[in-house]
């Protein structure tokens, strides 16, 4: 597939939502806080245009990310057929909008995935960018819309938490400077810091306790895993939402270059990976797209059908193998 320089594909994006009277804005399935932030900063920003905006995503958006200015907007239902443009963002496959989008607007995918199967008629991906809501504040740039600080904010939690509050190896000087530019146009810091990472349920705390508890380590520390089953969200009373971030605390296991978190769903487990980028590096896109999944280098996951204990051993088998093969090329 060849694909546009990303100067091209930021004039389509323009083009195609200055040309747009009605924008119906989707952020993807089990949201994270930037695809619910760059659907916001977007939203805003063309609204601030003048044109109709509405936002969509299929699961509700997770209790703590409400403190953005614009959540109480988005409803479960897909975009109506009658919009001009359906606008995805954070979206690697259509798959992730998990309901059916209207066939008859036109379409513009905005993500920076390194999974992404480009299947919008116009797409906007540059899997160089941090986050994508990095991505979505240069678009907004170069549609000439107004700053507020409720755009601001949301933008900026996107790139905080997609870089890891700026720890992962994707941050770089655009990433940082772009956090610098929202905050000078007025994110709310603080708001952020404490809702997304200060702010935990209890029920939440209660969950990662029995996660943490039969955490297990292999091959000298550089596997760890753990997983959690439907019966632990009822002893817990948990969410799915309560979920969010949990993958993150694994791999921060002293030695670790593969954190695998299993969670079993109905029906399906969903599966969390993260990766180390020090020897023996595994790829975590790589590694999660034997199962249809995706994502990135160090970030990757799959929604895989079967039973807890049969995808769990075919992934952790997977992962050793990833693991032994990358030990003998280093």
């Amino acid at each position: 597939m060849t694909v546009a320089p990303l100067e091209t594909q930021l004039a389509s994006a323009v083009a195609e939502l200055r040309r747009a009277k009605s924008v119906a804005i989707v952020s993807h399935r089990d949201p994270d806080p930037d695809t619910i932030g760059s659907a916001i900063a977007l939203g805003l920003a063309l609204e601030g245009m003048g044109k109709r905006v509405t936002l969509h995503c299929a699961d509700p958006v997770p209790e703590n990310y409400r403190f953005l200015a614009g959540t109480e907007r988005f409803t479960t239902e897909p975009p109506a057929r009658d919009v001009d443009l359906v606008v995805t963002v954070d979206f690697g496959s259509i798959d992730r909008a998990k309901f059916t989008l209207p066939s008859g607007p036109r379409t513009l995918n905005i993500d920076h995935h390194a999974s992404n199967d480009h299947f919008a008629a116009t797409n906007c991906v540059d899997v160089s960018s941090a986050a994508s809501a990095e991505l979505v504040s240069r678009v907004i740039d170069a549609l000439g819309a107004r700053w507020t600080s409720e755009m601001a904010t949301a933008a900026l939690v996107g790139i905080m938490t997609d870089t890891g509050s700026f720890q992962f190896p994707s941050t770089d000087r655009r990433a940082l400077d772009r956090a610098g530019m929202l905050r000078e146009a007025g994110a709310d810091l603080q708001a952020i810091t404490y809702n997304i990472y200060r702010n935990k349920r209890f029920e939440s705390l209660k969950l990662w306790g029995l996660a943490f508890a039969r955490m297990r380590r292999e091959m000298d520390g550089r596997l760890v895993w753990t997983e959690i089953g439907t019966a632990d969200f009822r002893e817990s009373d948990a969410r799915d939402e309560d979920v969010s971030g949990l993958v993150e605390q694994l791999a921060r296991s002293s030695g670790m270059r593969v954190a695998l978190l299993f969670n079993e769903q109905d029906g399906v487990v969903k599966v969390s990976c993260r990766t180390s980028q020090w020897a023996p590096a595994v790829d975590a896109q790589a590694l999660m797209s034997r199962w249809g999944g995706g994502g990135h280098v160090r970030a990757a996951g799959a929604l895989v059908k079967g039973p807890l204990g049969r995808v769990r051993d075919e992934i952790l088998n997977a992962a050793r193998e990833s693991l032994a093969g990358a030990a003998v090329r280093s």
